[in-house]
């Protein structure tokens, strides 16, 4: 029987050195019961909120950003399409529960983010610098099924309260489920590479004592 999603976080946690939350987003095309925000807040802020562990369910009428309201699939262009967006009529967003999860966001440093691209075999990034969260870090994945990073965008850092250092990587739910064993192999992986740097290391050392 595989891991639950909160020893598979407790492990991911532990190997990345993570402080934080991971972040859990379900799309429903159901309005959905739960705890919204006190007062209309952007996709990104509420994304921020839930790094301490919060759950939160955002509809509409709970989005002070009309950019996440055409990403997220709540409503359609009216002029000019608007890329990545999710196609179908979504209701409500669940933000922070990791169960059964669309996509999981990481809030990472430049390292962990290098650390994650070895374990996943690499990564190929598609960013803009707008549109960043809702877009780029939770569409893009939610209709491509691949991982992406974002090294987001104004809006995020100025109202979601994202730092300099921070960038998101995404990943689907069933990517995600598949960490421990990656993890588990990088490590075995690992001990042999350094094995072999050692023993080179302890010949180069011999040489020179010649």
């Amino acid at each position: 029987m595989g891991e639950k999603s909160e020893e598979i976080e407790e492990r991911v946690r532990s190997y990345l050195g993570l402080n934080h939350r991971l972040v859990g987003i379900k799309i429903s095309e159901e309005s959905v019961d739960g705890n919204h925000p006190a007062v209309p807040m952007t996709f990104c802020r509420a994304v921020r909120e839930t790094l301490g562990g919060k759950e939160l369910v955002i509809g509409i009428d709970d989005l002070d950003c009309p950019n996440a309201e055409l990403c997220l699939g709540f409503r359609e262009p009216m002029f000019v399409d608007i890329e990545p967006r999710i196609k179908t009529k979504t209701r409500a967003v669940c933000i922070g529960a990791l169960e059964d999860a669309d996509v999981v966001l990481f809030v990472l440093n430049s390292e962990q983010v290098m650390t994650m691209s070895i374990l996943l075999g690499g990564i190929k990034a598609e960013f803009k610098g707008e549109m960043a969260i809702c877009g780029e870090a939770v569409a893009k994945v939610y209709n491509e099924g691949e991982p992406n990073v974002s090294f987001l965008c104004s809006g995020a850092r100025e109202f979601g309260g994202f730092e300099a250092h921070e960038v998101v990587l995404s990943l689907p739910y069933a990517l995600f489920l598949e960490l421990p064993d990656k993890m588990t192999k990088f490590a075995s992986l690992s001990k042999g590479v350094r094995g072999e740097r050692e023993k080179e290391l302890d010949d180069h050392k011999r040489w020179e004592e010649q």
